[in-house]
């Protein structure tokens, strides 16, 4: 291309500024012909504005805001602004200079004073690009407004500039570069940032070509602004990258006729699933379903796809080794530039791991952690589940409500490891003797619950249950150490005993609890009476809490005799329940229930602070002389700090330790003897008095005996029944010979006959309480037949 057209006037001049070539803008803009300029020195046409005197050289004037006239043949003289630049894109050609002249009319901008005649300017500005014309120097010839716009320069600043200077200077190597490229190879492109003098900074993409303004070689070319077109980019490149490192998987189908064909996957999916894009590309993705499986998630996503939607699904795949993994796909399409749909994008998250965290977790919220079987949860489920198919079907369902026996004995002299052991050995025997469509529960503690569906007949379901009992009662080995569970096992029927779980798990609660009562290591079934009987325990429980709160217990006190004076010398106290509707409970009824909720701990301590009490109003009254024996369960005992806490109940009486005598049965001692005799020890420290009650009854040896610090030994009523009976009367004897030869007084309880009291003191007992002298009294009635000195008569 070559604008030899354009009047830019142009010379290039040697170093001592001889003009060695121009162009027809020259010969115009000056009126010389081509012969004339020919030779001519630069002063000759140009007179430079310098101070008097100054004659700089050409290399002085370069890159420098110079100004003078143009000294045209005709003789006029035009102002015109002056840039002497060397001309740096031509390496064949050092030490020469280009002179550019710009007539300083004033009429047109300066980046078209040369062109004012020519309607090319108005083109220019019209571009949507910048342009620009540079010659060998690296300076502007050329230019048009979006170029200052974009370098945020004015148009008299822009041609004493070297190109290169609009470019960051890590780039101004590659410009320099691109635009000798250009003068040497006639065209180059390039992309690169121009920086405004203010830092603003956008990227184009320039174009430029050589061309020749008469025999001067210029460059021209445009500018493209291609900031949307980088942000693009670089969207695209975060995106791809994205998609590169995610991980999750990624694979991209092409859709064409119904078809999806593997184009892309990304490192991911290769991790994911073990195959490479080179394996499976081309493939639909389809060829890594299992068959069979999830069918209606497959269909859904092939109805989706057909419809050119989006869908979420999640599917079960197999790896390239063949394992399963849960797969958790998005699937969405992408649209060429006319909305047609072309490719879908599927993005897999690999929840396998947390699907077996799912299950775990299922798992642990439906099953009993220390032995695998059902909890509390999962029961009520599945029971209730039997029950609507036996209703529907019309079969029988069994729950068996089976309470080891003396667990807390196991735990308490084999510890808690060897508890779990039964625990797990229990559950394992019962897993073995039940059916799998069968459920099994641990209800938690000692509780295990066994739900029976569509047993055969009522027998059927006593002789499976009682198969159970005897399994479960086999010895357990634990530590070289045979343990012996045993098993009170409580059956509901479905549906006579109730038709709904809670109704069935009440029933079989309470013939549990009857197998209890009835010595345990037994199985009953429920029926209707029993309901009554347990409907009663309950009631009795729920009751008893209230009356300890709301001191609806009484203390009685039953006189114990001196069987050598006939005096009362002390009383047991017995508490009684004085119920405002049922009126008076007798211990008997109401102990048991207390000593299994742990009520019985609170009612201890009732009962040794109304003792305390009694002994004070005893000692207000001069009866210093005075004992009142307390029963003392078998919980209190070994309570943690008991010794210390009754320390404290007789110094706020102000009671001397030696008048409270607490009563221990020979059962409590000998279940635990070693804990047993360390309790009794700290009680002895305080200074009370200690008996052991219903002597005889128990299995003490007669070492354990000589260790226990006690003061009295009380004879069961048992052993006075029948003083006529030979084999009553050599144990009773021997129980009194036995105590005092260990330096302990005997004291007979139950004494109801002249005969008995008779064969006491005949044998030397010490003392005696029973009805013979007189039942349990109030504390005002014992407190005036002792005032009164009311005697066992001879």
């Amino acid at each position: 291309m070559n604008l030899s057209p354009l009047p830019l006037a142009v010379f290039v001049v040697d170093a001592a500024g001889t003009v060695t070539s121009w162009n027809k803008a020259c010969e115009k803009l000056a009126g010389y012909g081509a012969g004339e300029i020919q030779g001519l020195t630069l002063e000759r046409i140009v007179e430079f504005d310098d101070p008097p005197g100054a004659k700089p050289r050409m290399a002085a004037r370069a890159d420098a805001e110079n100004e003078g006239v143009l000294k045209t043949a005709d003789g006029r003289r035009l102002p015109v602004r002056i840039t002497v630049a060397p001309q740096s894109f031509d390496t064949e050609a050092a030490g020469t200079f280009s002179v550019i002249l710009i007539p300083r009319s004033g009429q047109f901008p300066a980046r078209y004073a040369l062109i004012q005649d020519l309607p090319v300017a108005d083109i220019l500005e019209a571009l949507p690009t910048v342009f620009y014309v540079i010659d060998r120097s690296g300076h502007l010839l050329l230019w048009n407004r979006l170029l200052e716009d974009a370098l945020e320069m004015d148009a008299e600043e822009l041609p004493t500039s070297n190109v290169k200077y609009f470019f960051d200077e890590k780039e101004r190597p590659f410009i320099v570069d691109k635009i000798l490229n250009a003068f040497e190879g006639g065209g180059s492109t390039h992309e690169a940032e121009l920086v405004g003098k203010h830092g603003k900074r956008k990227p184009y993409l320039f174009r430029c070509s050589l061309a020749h303004l008469g025999n001067v070689p210029v460059v021209f070319g445009t500018g493209m602004d291609i900031t949307a077109r980088k942000q693009a980019e670089l969207g695209l490149r975060v995106r791809e990258r994205a998609i590169y490192s995610s991980l999750n998987a990624i694979v991209i189908t092409h859709c064409e006729e119904g078809e999806h064909r593997i184009e892309y996957v990304n490192p991911a999916f290769e991790c994911i699933t073990g195959y490479t894009l080179a394996e499976i590309k081309g493939l639909d993705p389809r060829f890594m379903a299992i068959p069979g499986c999830d069918e209606d998630e497959r269909s859904r996503v092939r109805d989706a796809l057909k419809r050119k939607e989006s869908v979420r699904a999640v599917l079960r795949n197999t790896r390239k080794n063949g394992e399963v993994f849960w797969n958790d796909l998005r699937i969405d399409p992408v649209s060429n530039g006319d909305g047609e749909i072309t490719h879908f994008v599927g993005v897999i998250n690999d929840i396998t791991e947390a699907r077996h965290y799912e299950r775990r977790l299922h798992h642990l919220a439906h099953h009993d952690p220390l032995t695998g079987l059902a909890n509390r949860t999962l029961l009520q489920d599945r029971l209730r589940q039997a029950i609507d198919w036996a209703q529907r079907d019309g079969f029988m369902v069994a729950l068996a409500f089976l309470d080891l026996d003396n667990f807390k004995h196991i735990n308490d002299n084999f510890g808690h490891d060897a508890g779990d052991t039964v625990l797990r050995e229990v559950a394992l025997r019962l897993r073995e003797s039940m059916r799998e469509d069968d459920t099994i529960a641990r209800m938690g503690g000692d509780e295990f619950v066994l739900v029976i569906c569509n047993p055969a007949s009522h027998e059927q379901v006593a002789e499976l249950i009682e198969r159970i009992r005897r399994s479960v009662m086999a010895p357990v080995r634990v530590k070289d150490q045979d343990i012996l569970p045993g098993a009170s096992i409580g059956v509901s029927l479905f549906p006579e005993d109730g038709d709904s779980p809670e109704k069935m798990m009440r029933a079989a609660d309470a013939a549990m609890y009857h197998a209890k009562t009835l010595g345990k290591n037994n199985f009953q079934f429920y029926s209707t009476e029993l309901n009554q009987v347990v409907h009663e325990h309950l009631m009795l429980e729920a009751n008893l809490s209230r009356a300890i709160r709301e001191h609806e217990m009484v203390l009685d006190y039953q006189p114990k005799v001196d069987l050598r004076s006939g005096k009362v010398v002390g009383a047991e106290a017995l508490v009684r329940w004085r119920h405002p509707v049922d009126g008076m409970i007798p211990p008997d009824r109401f102990i048991p229930v207390a000593e299994e909720t742990g009520l019985i701990v609170p009612l201890g301590e009732w009962v040794i602070d109304e003792a305390c009490s009694a002994l004070k109003a005893m000692a207000a009254l001069g009866l210093t002389d005075f004992v009142i024996a307390v029963n003392l369960s078998a919980r209190q005992l070994r309570q943690r700090q008991f010794a210390d806490r009754l320390g404290a109940t007789l110094r706020r009486h102000g009671i001397d330790p030696a008048k409270l005598e607490l009563e221990v049965t020979e059962s409590q001692l000998m279940d635990r003897p070693e804990e047993a005799l360390e309790a009794l020890a700290q009680l002895k420290a305080i200074g009370v008095r200690l008996s052991i009650d219903d002597f005889g009854t128990g299995y003490s040896s007669l070492s354990h005996l000589q260790k226990f610090p006690v003061d009295y030994i009380k004879i069961d009523r048992s052993f006075l029944g029948d003083v006529g009976h030979d084999g009553h009367l050599v144990i009773t004897r021997a129980i009194i010979a036995l105590g005092h030869n260990l330096k302990l007084k005997v004291i007979a309880e139950g004494v109801e006959t002249r005969e008995q009291i008779a064969f006491l003191r005949e044998h030397d007992c010490d003392q005696m309480q029973g009805y013979y002298f007189s039942p349990a009294l109030p504390r005002v009635t014992l407190q005036e037949m002792v005032a009164k000195d009311t005697r066992l008569p001879d």
